[in-house]
C-alpha cells in the first residue's frame, strides 16, 4: 500500500502526458508503447541513410549553384579518381578514429596531420641511412611546407600522393648525401668533372620552356636529366636503365589515368628531359603538391609584411649545391656505362654540357649562379596576360588531384600575380651584372613559329655550332611532337581553357604589376 503522503509519480506523469496522448501518443519513453521494439530493419536503415544522402546532396547543390562565389569551383574528378577516393575513404576513417586502427601497407601514409619527424623516420628505415646533411634550408623549408599542407583538407588520394612524394624526396636526400661521400673518394668511384658550362632554360611557367629544353637536349654534345634519373639519381640497387624507366612509366601512367587532362598541360615520360624541380626538391619541396605553398609564403612576405623583392624569397643556395652533387652522380654513372661500351666513353662524357630547365629558376637565379658560376642562361618571354591564366589552370589541375575543398580561382590568380611579378624583378636585378654574352632571351611566339631557328640563334649567341645531326634530330622531334599533340582527345583539352577574368585578373592589373618586365623584354613587339 502506498503512503497517502507520497504521490504516485508514475500516475502524475501519465496525467501530464494525457493531453499529448490526444495528439498522437505518449511522450517517448513513457506509456504503454515505451517497451515496443524499434524498427531497425535493414530496409528502414537504408531508407534513413538514403534520405540523409539526398538531403546532403541537395544542400550542397543549392550552395554551389546559388550561394557560392562564381570564382570558387569544386575539384574536377574522373571516374577513376572518384573510385580511388571512395576505396581509400574507409582506411582514412580507420586511421583517423581515436582507436587508431592499423591499416596494412598504406595506413601510415594516410595519417594526418603530416609529421616531418615521421617522414624522416620512414625514410631512414627504408634506406638504413641517417646522415641528412643538414643545411640552412633543410629541414626548415620542409617544415614550413608541411605546416602549409596541414592547413589544407586533402582527398584520401591526395593524402597518399603527398606523403609518397615527400617520403621519396627525403629518401633521395639520404641517398645523395651518402653517395656524395663515396663520390669524393677517388679510390671507390670516379670523379667526373664536366668541362662544358651548363645551359639553364628558365622563364615564367607556360612560356615554352619545356619545348625549348627538349629541343636543346637533342644535341649530341649535350646531356640532360631524365625523369627516372631525377627520381632516383643514385640507383643504389643497380637496376638497369630499362627497369628503372619502366617502373616510373607505370607510376606516370597512373597519374595520366587519374588526371588525364594533365597531358594537355605537360607531357610526362620516364625518359623525357625533365626539369630541375625534382632535383631541387630534396632540399626544398617544390613539386605541384607543395609549390603553391611556397608561393603563399612569399606572397605573405610581400603583401602582409611589406617585404622587398630581395628579402621575401628564401635563400635556396644549398638546394642548388645539392642538385650539383646529383648531377655529378648522374654524370659518373653515365661515364661508367660508356666505359663498358667503348674505351673513350668517359672522355666523351666529360665534353658534354648539361642542358637543364626549370621556371622556378627565375626568382632564384642568383642562388643558381653561385652554385654554377659559369652557367649560360636562356630566358623565355611571353605576355604575362597569356601565361598567368595558363599557369593558374595548371595549379587548378593539381588541386583537382589532391584537394577536397572547393578551389578559389581568384586566390590562385592573386598569388601568381604577386609572386611572379616580384620574381622577374628579382631576376632582372640579378642578371644586370652578368655579361650579356652569357644570357640569351627568347620570345614564346618565335619558339612556336620557328623552333629550330630559335635554337640556332641561341647557339650563335653563345658561340656554339648546330651540327647537321642536331638539326635533323630537332626536325624529327617537332614532327613527332605535332602528331602526339593531335592525339590528345578534345574533351581533355577543354580542361585547359582559361581566361584572365576567371582568375580575378584584368589586363590593366597585369600590365601594371609587370610594368618593368614589359619595358625590358616585350614592348618592342
Amino acid at each position: 500500500a502506498r503512503s497517502p503522503s507520497r504521490p504516485d509519480t508514475r500516475s502524475a506523469i501519465m496525467a501530464a502526458d494525457a493531453p499529448l496522448a490526444n495528439m498522437g501518443g505518449p511522450v517517448s519513453g513513457f506509456g504503454p508503447e515505451a517497451d515496443a521494439p524499434v524498427d531497425a530493419s535493414p530496409a528502414r536503415l537504408w531508407t534513413v541513410w538514403l534520405v540523409q544522402a539526398v538531403m546532403f546532396w541537395a544542400t550542397r547543390e543549392i550552395y554551389r549553384r546559388y550561394m557560392r562565389e562564381p570564382s570558387v569551383v569544386p575539384p574536377r574528378s574522373t571516374w577513376l579518381l572518384w573510385l580511388l577516393n571512395v576505396l581509400l575513404t574507409v582506411p582514412c576513417w580507420l586511421v583517423d578514429c581515436p582507436l587508431k586502427y592499423k591499416v596494412p601497407k598504406i595506413g601510415y601514409m594516410l595519417e594526418r596531420p603530416l609529421s616531418l619527424a615521421k617522414l624522416r623516420r620512414v625514410a631512414e628505415q627504408r634506406t638504413g641511412l641517417s646522415d641528412w646533411g643538414e643545411s640552412p634550408t633543410f629541414p626548415a623549408l620542409f617544415e614550413r611546407s608541411i605546416k602549409r599542407l596541414n592547413e589544407v583538407r586533402p582527398t584520401p588520394f591526395g593524402r597518399l600522393v603527398t606523403f609518397d612524394y615527400l617520403m621519396r624526396r627525403l629518401i633521395t636526400r639520404l641517398e645523395v648525401v651518402d653517395a656524395a661521400k663515396r663520390l669524393s673518394d677517388t679510390t671507390t668511384a670516379p670523379v667526373v668533372v664536366v668541362k662544358a658550362a651548363p645551359l639553364f632554360v628558365m622563364g615564367l611557367p607556360r612560356t615554352g620552356t619545356t619545348l625549348l629544353h627538349r629541343l636543346l637536349a637533342l644535341d649530341p654534345a649535350a646531356r640532360f636529366p631524365k625523369t627516372y634519373e631525377l627520381l632516383d639519381p643514385v640507383n643504389r640497387k643497380n637496376y638497369s636503365h630499362a627497369r628503372r624507366a619502366a617502373y616510373v612509366d607505370r607510376k606516370l601512367d597512373l597519374i595520366k589515368r587519374v588526371v588525364p587532362h594533365v597531358e594537355a598541360i605537360h607531357e610526362l615520360g620516364a625518359e623525357e628531359a625533365e626539369e630541375c624541380l625534382l632535383g631541387l626538391g630534396v632540399d626544398v619541396p617544390m613539386l605541384p603538391p607543395t609549390f603553391r605553398h611556397l608561393v603563399r609564403e612569399v606572397v605573405e612576405e610581400l603583401v602582409g609584411n611589406d617585404a622587398d623583392d630581395a628579402s621575401a624569397f628564401p635563400d635556396i643556395g644549398p638546394a642548388y649545391e645539392l642538385y650539383k652533387t646529383q648531377l655529378r652522380i648522374m654524370a659518373a654513372a653515365a661515364a661508367a656505362a660508356s666505359e663498358e661500351e667503348e674505351d673513350s666513353g668517359s672522355s666523351q662524357e666529360k665534353q658534354k654540357r648539361w642542358c637543364l630547365k626549370c621556371p622556378a629558376h627565375v626568382p632564384f637565379v642568383g642562388d643558381l649562379l653561385r652554385a654554377f658560376p659559369d652557367a649560360r642562361i636562356v630566358w623565355t618571354h611571353r605576355d604575362p596576360r597569356e601565361s598567368l591564366p595558363s599557369l593558374g589552370s595548371m595549379f587548378r589541375t593539381f588541386a583537382d588531384m589532391c584537394e577536397a575543398d572547393d578551389i578559389d580561382l581568384q586566390a590562385i590568380g592573386r598569388e601568381q600575380l604577386e609572386f611572379w611579378s616580384a620574381a622577374v624583378r628579382r631576376a632582372d636585378a640579378r642578371l644586370a651584372g652578368v655579361p650579356r654574352d652569357r644570357v640569351a632571351h627568347v620570345k614564346f611566339a618565335d619558339t612556336v613559329d620557328d623552333p629550330v631557328g630559335v635554337v640556332e640563334r641561341i647557339y650563335a649567341h653563345f658561340g656554339w655550332t648546330v651540327s647537321a645531326e642536331f638539326g635533323a634530330r630537332m626536325r624529327d622531334y617537332i614532327e613527332a611532337n605535332k602528331a602526339t599533340r593531335k592525339k590528345i582527345p578534345r574533351h581533355l583539352k577543354r580542361y585547359h581553357k582559361y581566361t584572365l577574368h576567371e582568375y580575378g585578373l584584368t589586363r590593366d592589373a597585369v600590365r601594371t604589376a609587370f610594368a618593368a618586365y614589359y619595358r625590358a623584354h616585350l614592348d618592342d613587339d
